[in-house]
């Protein structure tokens, strides 16, 4: 099975604190804000789930679902969670979702860059169908840099996790180009570790 997380899951968050530091997690907290109170919120591959506490920590009273791949990731989500009784658990891929149900808000940490770009424009095409056209998308991920520090660790990072986890993709591609097919377009955007890490809110270029 591909991009199949449950051998690290134990130590995920450790070795993200370990290489990265607070980075990865400020990186995913720092659009938490945006997200309307009473919002309809989809996470997909959340890891561990420690984000959920985070969002509800912000105020959020809305509805999340949290879907993830991973056995033992939605275990230590679903053990770690605060906020159980307003979360609907998912084990699984986007196929899992309910195909009648649409969000004001998708999420996707560190996510998109585990598959191969054809699959990639699969989940893309597939999650754009659920998000309201009003909706907001927000994407933390890594994106490619001119450094080679950041070219050696992103190197390392694949090797590891094609390892670790039968990662399916071999490199990164340019989300933006990606949420452009799907009429999205950054509206906001932070950065981190000169650019290596981000965090964007996508948009439908109707709104813009």
């Amino acid at each position: 099975m591909k991009n199949n997380f449950n051998l690290i899951a134990p130590v995920y968050d450790g070795l993200a604190k370990v290489v990265f530091g607070k980075k990865l997690k400020q990186t995913q907290t720092h659009f938490l804000p945006v997200i309307p109170d009473n919002a309809n919120v989809l996470i997909m591959g959340g890891g561990t789930g420690w984000i959920i506490n985070e969002l509800f920590n912000t105020g959020f009273k809305g509805k999340l679902t949290y879907v993830e791949a991973s056995e033992r990731m939605i275990s230590l989500s679903k053990k770690n969670c605060e906020f159980s009784e307003s979360v609907d658990f998912i084990h699984g891929e986007e196929s899992a979702l309910p195909a009648d149900r649409e969000y004001d808000v998708i999420i996707t940490n560190f996510f998109l860059d585990v598959f191969s770009e054809v699959r990639l424009d699969e989940v893309i095409v597939q999650l754009s169908k659920q998000l309201n056209n009003d909706g907001i998308w927000i994407c933390s991920d890594f994106q490619n840099t001119d450094r080679f520090g950041h070219q050696l660790l992103l190197w390392l990072m694949f090797k590891f996790f094609k390892i670790t986890a039968k990662l399916e993709s071999r490199s990164l591609v340019n989300f933006d180009h990606k949420f452009k097919k799907i009429g999205h377009s950054r509206s906001e955007n932070f950065t981190l570790m000169n650019g290596l890490i981000f965090s964007s809110v996508y948009t439908s270029e109707r709104l813009l």
